[in-house]
């Protein structure tokens, strides 16, 4: 994990519900290794996001998404 994917993991772990932390851990680290691999996609983060934002704490869902589109507007 670099630094920034380090950084996102934290900020949305600490925004993600307790009882679904394994499953969020398990997405964002084949996320990464997809990133590392050349092989992540539009398509895969979409369904990553939808996924994930289904496992928020309700409090957090706006300012995640914002965080979530920041980024893919970053992706080439």
């Amino acid at each position: 994990m670099n630094p920034g994917q380090e950084q996102f993991f934290n900020f949305l772990m600490e925004r993600i519900q307790d009882e679904h932390k394994n499953t969020a851990k398990e997405m964002m680290e084949e996320n990464f290794r997809q990133q590392a691999a050349g092989t992540f996609t539009r398509e895969h983060m979409a369904e990553t996001q939808a996924a994930l934002i289904k496992l928020l704490k309700p409090q957090y869902v706006a300012e995640v998404k914002a965080a979530m589109a920041h980024f893919a507007s970053q992706m080439s």
